[in-house]
Order: C-alpha cells, then sequence, then structure tokens
C-alpha cells in the first residue's frame, strides 16, 4: 500500500463525490474543460471560476493556493486568496498566492462546495512516524541547548540566520508540513535568495519515502 490523498466534498450540490490520488500531481479545480476536479459549468456553480485553485499533491502532502478566483478560497474558514475586482482572471493568474499546506481532516471550499481532505499514510512511513522518538536534553546540563544555539548562530554569521545547508545560509522558517520544511535560503557567493524545501528528519530515515 503507498500514502494517498482521498477529496471528499461535504458541502454543495456534489456532495458525496471523491477523488482520489495516489502519485504525485498537480491540478488546477474549476468550471473549465481541463480542470480536475472539475465543477459543472452550470448555474448552480457560477459562483466558482473557471479556474479556481491549484493543489500541489504528492501523497501524502498536498497544498492548495487560489488560482486567482473571483470570489475567494478558504481553508477552514479562512480566506487564502481572491483576486481584486479590478482583475481579469489573466491576471490574476500571474499573482502568486501563498500556499498552505493540508493536513488530514482539513477543509478547503470554493463558494458553497467544500472539499474534506483525508490522508491514508503509506503503513512504513506511519511505522517511522510512530516510533519517532524528539531528542532530549540530560538533566543535568540544562543550559546545553542554549550553548549549542549560540555556537552555530555565530559559526554561521549571526542571530539572524538559522543554519547552513551546503552553500546555502539558511535565514528564516517559511513554512512547515507533516513532512517538510521550507526555507528562505541565500547562496553563500552569489547572495541570491530561495526557497528550500527539506525532508524532516522522519521522513529521511524512511527510503520509501525519500523514494
Amino acid at each position: 500500500m503507498t500514502s494517498k490523498i482521498t477529496l471528499t466534498i461535504t458541502e454543495g450540490n456534489l456532495k458525496g463525490q471523491e477523488f482520489t490520488f495516489e502519485s504525485r500531481t498537480t491540478c488546477i479545480i474549476g468550471r473549465a474543460k481541463d480542470c480536475y476536479p472539475k465543477i459543472p459549468d452550470d448555474d448552480k456553480h457560477r459562483t466558482i471560476s473557471r479556474y479556481h485553485c491549484l493543489l500541489d499533491i504528492n501523497p501524502p502532502d498536498i497544498r492548495v493556493r487560489d488560482f486567482g478566483s473571483k470570489n475567494g478560497t478558504f481553508v477552514n474558514g479562512e480566506k487564502i486568496g481572491q483576486r481584486e475586482a479590478h482583475q481579469t482572471p489573466e491576471q490574476a493568474a500571474k499573482i502568486q498566492f501563498p500556499e498552505f499546506d493540508l493536513q488530514g481532516g482539513d477543509e478547503f471550499t470554493l463558494s458553497d462546495t467544500s472539499f474534506g481532505v483525508g490522508i491514508a499514510l503509506d503503513p512504513e512511513i506511519a511505522k517511522t512516524i510512530k516510533s519517532e522518538k524528539p531528542p532530549t536534553i540530560p538533566p543535568n546540563q540544562p543550559q546545553l541547548w542554549e550553548m549549542l544555539k549560540a555556537f552555530l548562530l555565530k559559526a554561521v554569521g549571526g542571530k539572524n540566520n538559522i543554519g547552513v545547508l551546503g552553500d546555502y545560509v539558511l535565514r528564516s522558517e517559511l513554512g512547515k508540513g507533516g513532512f517538510s520544511l521550507v526555507y528562505l535560503a541565500e547562496h553563500k557567493r552569489t547572495k541570491e535568495q530561495i526557497a528550500l524545501k527539506v525532508m524532516l528528519p522522519k521522513v529521511a530515515a524512511n527510503q520509501r519515502a525519500v523514494n
């Protein structure tokens, strides 16, 4: 068994429909013919844009971002993106709205149509996560961690840095999902800034997850 993502429509005229993803894919939800999941292009769903929101799926990870929709996309009731009233769909599609990691049990909504997120883990990955134990600091050395952090910060050149990975200095944490972290990183030589996504140790320790 491999990890898989299941999206179930929980509210709206399409309630009960399910969409399952078992491999890496990127898709757009909307009323256009080339969308998947595709929303009917009828009067009942007119408030959903032709290209409404984008999904980046790599089971068991899933991310969503608004694609410049007219009425916005909501995650657990919070709006995550929407184009301005004066903008055309083509103009809005060029805007990089924030991406949001979704967890099992989360819900995202397009107008009156809501999708519930279900995540089924590969048993091997689930076993790795369950057995992982957080590091502990010896009780007789309560200042050890603070001393270590101070040393690392000095080594990478200042309090605004959080570490070094290869040729990149990690400036700040941008986001975290169930299986990865995203950092703002700067190349040591060129000073170019990038978003650097790295696997969490609990995932990197599992070869099937790495693959």
